[in-house]
């Protein structure tokens, strides 16, 4: 007989005892990264999102405005509902059963995605429509994902079962790259096919994750919430009991305490831990430049420097491979200069190379200054990459990838170093919830500058005001050179695992 309470499909004390750092379910946590996170790869960076600008859109500004405003929207919708699920996640029933429906949209999306082809009807409407529900079907089951990640393996296993989930997603992103680009090469059908490789990456990745999903299913355990079920969660969070009164009337008090209270409860925050709070606003605008620069970057590539779906491919491969570095990089330099100065460094760092990399144009580099639209190799026969314009934006990818993978690595850390160690988890759960609720600024930004400039580049510079911002922000922030944790003389406690699957 199966027991309805919370603690039944999470692993109990002996239970999670006798389990090693990799078990079924650790490995079954893992592999729906490796069934879910090409689709962020494939479809909202390098391939089908700068096809859709260039080739359904038309290109050009209005092709990268187009995709600026589709993930502005779905980041407008995440932002009222994630921090919401995240309430009811915590308390609720099952997962599994959410996870289900959300990844069976995701597929669906993805699948629909092969009908969006150039000069086809509503293709534009329809196809910015299927990336937003598919973008909140992802968001929304990276949510549910973390949420069961206690039930993947003993307490102590818990940020390495994390780690290789990580490394599973990037490593079947990249393979997924790979296997487009190949399949696109060496070929002849593809090109038969109106839209060619751009149009097919939906279908493919819709395919993958319906095959590679199934181990999650069958092999990972679920988890309740802290109410064991999702009615009595719902209830409790929107009950006008549990909200300060702001009326007589019942649905009234309600919607005002759902504005009113999260307010008065971040403010709370700011007042009793504002150096940690400083930091999480910093972090939280800057993180939207990031955002931005890897969800757009593919799209500006195709429209400023013109480059085919292949060259995206490539370079999105490149990226994703020389990126690895920067994990040890920002590690390294942590340890040397601390987080905070770490972090400035590896700001400034991003901020210069994408001033660089504006400066690029298909026929000169440094704003005009050197001539660079001749070609200076053959690309090893393939027609690749052959102008100086191109070798030199390529290369760029490497300091880039660097820069932004340390940045992520230092940022994590940084919240370790200045929490109070009692609060770690609390202050995960505040990182993990800023990277919903502004996701739309950048997309924003970038979309308004690109109509009112009516020019990519001048769009594309937006993302540099967030990171000059948070820049700023991050100077006021206070980072002693020992650790908050070490200063209490203890460690830090369990509950920064938690972060680890929240933030990844």
């Amino acid at each position: 007989m199966t027991s309805n309470t919370p603690e039944a499909t999470a692993p109990s004390g002996d239970a999670a005892a006798s389990d090693s750092a990799f078990t079924l379910k650790g490995f079954a946590w893992g592999v729906f990264e490796w069934a879910r996170n090409p689709y962020y790869n494939v479809i909202v960076i390098y391939v089908f999102a700068p096809y859709f600008a260039e080739a359904v859109v038309g290109g050009g500004p209005q092709g990268q405005a187009v995709v600026a405003d589709t993930i502005k929207i779905a980041g407008l919708i995440m932002a009222v509902f994630a921090p919401l699920l995240g309430i009811l996640v915590d308390k609720g029933g099952g997962k599994k059963g959410l996870i289900f429906v959300v990844l069976a949209g995701l597929a669906l999306c993805s699948f629909l995605l092969g009908g969006i082809r150039p000069g086809v009807a509503g293709a534009v409407p329809l196809g910015m429509a299927l990336l937003i529900i598919g973008y909140c079907c992802y968001t929304v089951s990276e949510l549910l994902h973390n949420a069961i990640l206690p039930a993947a393996g003993e307490p102590k296993a818990l940020p390495m079962i994390s780690g290789l989930g990580l490394f599973m997603g990037n490593t079947a992103g990249v393979l997924m790259l790979v296997m487009l680009l190949l399949i696109g090469m060496f070929t002849s059908w593809v090109d038969a096919i109106p839209g060619g490789i751009g149009a097919i990456s939906g279908p493919v990745v819709g395919i993958w994750l319906g095959v590679f999903i199934i181990p999650f299913f069958l092999l990972m355990p679920d988890r309740k919430g802290s109410l064991g079920s999702w009615r009595a969660a719902t209830v409790q969070t929107f009950s006008p009991r549990n909200f300060d009164s702001r009326s007589q009337i019942p649905v009234v008090s309600v919607l005002m305490s759902l504005i009113i209270n999260p307010v008065l409860f971040v403010y709370r925050k700011f007042v009793e831990f504002p150096n940690v709070m400083r930091f999480l606003l910093a972090r939280m605008i800057y993180a939207d430049g990031l955002a931005v620069l890897l969800t757009l970057g593919g799209v500006y590539v195709a429209g400023v420097l013109g480059w085919s779906a292949y060259e995206v491919i490539i370079y999105g491969i490149t990226g994703s491979l020389i990126g690895a570095l920067g994990g040890f990089v920002g590690g390294a330099l942590d340890g040397r200069l601390g987080p905070k100065r770490a972090l400035m460094v590896e700001l400034t760092g991003i901020i210069v190379i994408l001033f660089i990399q504006l400066s690029v144009t298909r026929d000169a580099l440094f704003f005009g200054l050197v001539p660079a639209g001749h070609d200076v190799w053959g690309g090893f026969g393939t027609g690749l990459f052959t102008s100086l314009a191109d070798v030199f934006y390529y290369l760029m990818i490497v300091p880039a990838a660097i820069a932004i993978v340390a940045c992520i690595t230092s940022s994590r850390y940084m919240l370790v170093h200045i929490s109070p160690p009692d609060r770690i988890g609390e202050f995960f759960g505040f990182y993990a919830m800023a990277g919903s609720v502004t996701v739309w600024l950048g997309p924003l930004i970038v979309q308004q500058m690109t109509l009112a400039f009516d020019d990519q580049r001048l769009g594309f510079s937006g993302i540099g005001l967030l990171f000059l911002a948070g820049l700023v922000l991050l100077a006021s922030v206070k980072a002693d050179r020992t650790p908050e944790h070490l200063k209490a003389g203890g460690s830090v406690p369990a509950e920064g695992t938690r972060g680890d699957g929240a933030a990844k």
